[in-house]
Parts: structure tokens; C-alpha cells; sequence
């Protein structure tokens, strides 16, 4: 079983998990984004990467709030 710590506000994990989400910019550019993700965890929330930026115009990458999760390497969306 992955174990995890919070500590001021970071989520951190014995074991990532490298997943990859098509993601659409506000701006219509599309992208591939990979990241590294504990295993075994539910996001409820917007989650934005700020090391990401969009190759069109620059914005930093958000992906929408949603239940998120992982499966088959993919982080996926369920809508809220």
C-alpha cells in the first residue's frame, strides 16, 4: 500500500506514477501532457502545473476542476 504525506499544502508519495492527458488551452492549442502523479490517488479539484506552459501563447497549463484519477498510465476526468 503507497504511503502518503501532506505537508503544507504538497502531496508526496513512496511511489509516482508517470501519466500522460491530452489537454485543449484555452487559447485551442492541444498538447500531450506527462507528469508524474502519486499512485493510488483522487484529485477533487483544478490541478495546475506550473512548470507547463502552452506552446501557442505562453498561458500556464490548468486542467479544469474535476474528480481526477488514474488508470492504465492516463489521468482521466470525471466530470463534477
Amino acid at each position: 500500500m503507497p504511503k502518503f504525506t501532506l505537508k503544507d499544502g504538497v502531496l508526496s508519495s513512496q511511489v509516482y506514477v508517470q501519466v500522460t492527458r491530452e489537454h485543449k488551452c484555452s487559447c485551442g492549442e492541444e498538447m500531450t501532457i506527462t507528469m508524474s502523479l502519486p499512485e493510488g490517488v483522487g484529485y477533487r479539484t483544478q490541478i495546475t502545473i506550473n512548470n507547463a506552459h502552452c506552446p501557442g501563447c505562453g498561458e500556464t497549463v490548468v486542467i479544469p476542476y474535476g474528480h481526477h484519477y488514474i488508470e492504465n498510465y492516463r489521468l482521466l476526468t470525471k466530470e463534477p
